[in-house]
């Protein structure tokens, strides 16, 4: 049995963080039925590539985001479609959208239009918010990350502010949409509401990790901004140090960071008292000093090496690992990080596996990500279109 067995939800997103809520059902049993624009998702253009070799089906982004999904093409631009549609939402239990306001607006697919077909929850997954001036406004993962305050306060003082790497601020706002979801469902099952659920990526952001919520508050309550450091790493040792056979990360600022970590290295000049003064620590010779211990040391180890010390002294460091070195971990692989899958275009190949247990209705990979119009026919087919009308539909483009 699966946690949410017999839940179908009406997929309308694209790109990634809409894609990645729905993935998240999907994943945990929902029927998940992904309506794709012709041409199919975008993140279907999305590296990395099967081999090198892109191509609709082989994007390893769309492959790990639309597991356990079903696809359909429908064409909203033409005229008929939303009738077509409105076949689909009488299947589902929860529809899903990422689409512009404006865009569903001017499809015709809004909350009111889908209440009027089936009073079930309608999440839609928005840049600002479905009301207000930057409504329309357009939004990557760097603007979202720059305008939600902590990008300000990444990097060192003397340089410009730096982003939080790639596309993890939609993944975020992907899982916070689940969560929505759930709490939607849970409400219109328990409760038969059936409502509108607004979630924009923004409003994720300023309510998140990484420091965003806490800086606001930090302004809020002090008047104080938080600013860039004036330099990497804190205290004598930290962040990223060089080793034989790649790098690791240190935080050893004062207190038991330090004097662990000074116990890791063993010299007997760092285990001196004097270093564990927080004034000492911040002369930049001393640093100097440090560093001329430190340096020689990590360079005739190896990042195994590093780290079963530091483990041995409690000390705060971890190894840099590349993706190859998390795909052959074997630990990760005993766990079930990792399973291997069979995809009828592009052979056989690793894929990300659970990202929990459950132990009585747990993660399952039941199918792999759709090819583009997969299920088309036989989806519109059990919404109860006849051949004839299923016919028609392609041959007038509305579906594909």
């Amino acid at each position: 049995m699966d946690a949410l067995e017999g839940l179908t939800v009406l997929d309308l997103t694209s790109h990634i963080a809409g894609p990645y809520a729905s993935k998240l059902l999907a994943d945990l049993g929902a029927r998940v039925i992904k309506v794709e624009r012709p041409g199919g998702d975008p993140a279907r253009r999305l590296g990395p590539w099967l081999g090198d070799e892109p191509g609709i089906e082989r994007s390893g982004t769309f492959q790990f985001l639309n597991t356990n999904k079903e696809s359909v093409v429908i064409d909203l631009k033409r005229p008929g479609a939303t009738d077509v549609l409105g076949r689909l939402v009488r299947l589902a239990d929860l529809v899903v959208t990422s689409a512009p306001p404006a865009v569903n607006d001017r499809l015709g697919i809004t909350e009111r239009w889908v209440s009027g077909v089936k009073a079930i929850p309608y999440l839609e997954v928005t840049n600002f918010g479905r009301v207000g001036p930057y409504r329309d406004y357009r939004l990557s993962e760097t603007v979202l990350y720059a305008i939600g305050g902590e990008m300000y306060s990444h990097g060192t003082a003397d340089r410009e502010p730096l982003k939080l790497g790639m596309t993890a601020p939609l993944l975020q706002c992907g899982a916070m949409a689940a969560v929505a979801a759930l709490g939607a469902v849970t409400a219109y099952e328990v409760h038969g509401i059936g409502q509108h659920v607004e979630l924009a990526l923004f409003d994720v952001q300023i309510n998140s990790v990484d420091r965003r919520s806490s800086a606001i508050l930090a302004y809020r309550f002090s008047g104080r901004v938080n600013a860039r450091a004036a330099a990497s790493g804190a205290g004598l040792a930290g962040g990223i140090y060089p080793v034989g056979d790649g790098y690791v990360e240190v935080t050893a600022s004062a207190g038991n960071y330090w004097r662990r970590f000074a116990e890791m290295v063993g010299d007997p000049e760092l285990l001196d008292p004097k270093w564990n003064d927080p004034r000492f620590q911040a002369q930049p010779a001393n640093k100097e000093v440090a560093d001329g211990i430190i340096y020689p040391w990590m360079l005739s180890r190896t990042r195994a090496e590093v780290w079963e010390a530091a483990r041995a002294a409690h000390a705060l460091v971890a190894p840099l690992f590349t993706g190859a070195d998390i795909y052959d971990d074997p630990v990760f692989r005993e766990r079930g990080l990792w399973t291997e899958v069979e995809h009828a275009v592009l052979g056989r190949f690793p894929m990300l596996g659970r990202p929990y247990i459950l132990e009585k209705t747990p993660w399952r990979l039941r199918r792999l990500a759709p090819c583009l119009g997969e299920h088309t026919r036989a989806i519109l087919a059990e919404s109860g279109a006849n051949a004839s009308e299923i016919g028609r539909w392609f041959a007038e483009g509305v579906v594909a």
